[in-house]
């Protein structure tokens, strides 16, 4: 108990210093499972920058992307069941499932778990547009008609694809002959115990709700409320699941637990060892290259790390697992912009005995909220002395260039063009060769002005 108070008592100082500190945040909460216990669960910062209510160990946070790694469960589950074959065609399960070229004829089931099936991804998850009824998801599969697949299906090639997911959803739906969001509720989250995590917004107590934060400037930098809240339920399986940290923890121990929590089994042992197979490379997601039935591994610090995240309008998650070290961290944000990975590793170095003076933060994030504040010159200034003194002050290592030009998008994104144009105007000072910088600063100037 000594070794776990230690352990909480460094975490409750890095995440609280993290949060105070860090100008562009609004809320976070965290949960812990080590030696194969949750040991760890709760807020720092605010559910909604407006009120000011605080974020604990029970609120609950869109997962966005975790949501699929529940989904590779459920299809796990009906294998089992033996109402779905994972080499079989997803038209025998679906059989109104069409698109442009005759190859999508040849698309398993596990190539879609996998990111192998060659389908494109979605670039409009109609967040503006929700549907809430029980036929939106057969919808949207029937009105992929006209897409085209990148490549043949197979395990050669990756491609991450939320549109895979959706029609797993559906596929999910028809073979068990309930809803997708009740079969989720009633053989995964009630399973579990997760009494408060639910696919289904309109059914989940409001009160509990963090607010989805998108990056602003107008009156100071930072998190400020979303006018859009990422829930639709054509896009439920890629992205809907709402849960806490404390209930995350919950299935973060059944798959530690080889499939199993308390009295409840989710899932055989095999099947757990087939989720967590390694199908193909993939690159998308830092320590964790390949990819298995929706989950990625890799290692961290030599230890074996099955992981997800996920990120929507407002909100960014990740979920770690260390199988043979019984431990797993989840984090949820309810802002769309912050980097999970220096939170991530703090956190993991310290569960692995490791001493953790403080979480890096972003420097660009820092001068951007100077420039707003202070103005240019103070940015500047902010800049030099962060660049010069990076460790010391607690900014982590990151592309200048990028990360300037991921504060302009989302400032553009979310309403702000003359603010992005600030930044990149600043950007340029700093770096005056960086020819990307000013080529969008350029473009945006120009399309600002036109009439």
């Amino acid at each position: 108990m000594e070794e776990y108070q230690y352990i909480t008592e460094q975490l409750d100082r890095l995440l609280t210093d993290y949060i105070r500190n860090d100008r562009a945040a609004a809320g976070m909460a965290v949960g812990i499972v080590y030696n194969q216990q949750p040991i760890y669960a709760k807020g720092f910062g605010v559910k909604n920058k407006e009120t000011g209510e605080p974020v604990d160990g029970n609120t609950l946070f869109h997962m966005a992307s975790i949501s699929k790694t529940y989904v590779a469960t459920a299809v796990m589950q009906l294998v089992e069941q033996g109402k779905v074959l994972l080499d079989e065609k997803v038209t025998t399960y679906l059989p109104y499932f069409t698109m442009q070229d005759e190859r999508y004829c040849d698309i398993t089931v596990k190539h879609l778990l996998s990111h192998t099936s060659g389908m494109p991804d979605e670039d409009d998850y109609e967040w503006d547009r929700p549907q809430f009824d029980e036929g939106a998801l057969e919808r949207y599969v029937r009105s992929i008609s006209d897409r085209e697949l990148l490549w043949d299906p197979g395990f050669g090639k990756y491609e991450y694809s939320n549109i895979g997911f959706e029609i797993l959803g559906d596929l999910i739906a028809k073979a068990s002959g309930v809803s997708f969001e009740q079969y989720m509720q009633e053989h995964i989250l009630n399973a579990l115990r997760m009494d408060s995590s639910s696919y289904s917004k309109p059914d989940v107590d409001e009160g509990l709700l963090a607010t989805p934060h998108v990056m602003g400037m107008s009156s100071s930098f930072g998190a400020k409320v979303s006018s859009i809240y990422p829930y639709n339920r054509s896009h439920g399986p890629s992205s809907t699941l709402l849960t806490s940290a404390a209930e995350s923890c919950r299935y973060a121990m059944a798959y530690l637990n080889r499939g199993c929590l308390d009295e409840a089994r989710i899932l055989q042992e095999s099947s757990v060892d087939k989720v967590w197979q390694a199908i193909t490379p993939a690159d998308d997601f830092g320590y964790y290259r390949k990819v298995g039935l929706s989950w990625f591994m890799g290692q961290y610090k030599g230890f074996e790390a099955k992981a997800h995240g996920g990120s929507d309008t407002g909100f960014r998650s990740n979920l770690v697992i260390l199988p043979e070290k019984g431990m797993a961290v989840t984090i949820m944000f309810n802002t769309d912009y912050l980097g999970l990975h220096s939170v991530n590793n703090a956190i993991l170095d310290v569960l692995l005995g490791e001493k953790v003076d403080m979480i890096p933060r972003s420097l660009t994030m820092h001068v951007a909220g100077i420039l707003a504040d202070e103005g240019e010159e103070a940015a500047v200034q902010a800049h030099i002395s962060g660049t010069d003194d990076r460790a010391a002050q607690g900014f982590v290592s990151a592309d200048t260039d990028f990360s300037y030009r991921f504060i302009a998008q989302r400032l553009l994104d979310n309403g702000e063009p003359e603010n992005a144009i600030k930044v990149l105007e600043l950007a340029v000072r700093i770096d005056p060769d960086a020819e990307e910088l000013r080529l969008m600063l350029d473009q945006l100037a120009e399309q600002t002005l036109k009439p």
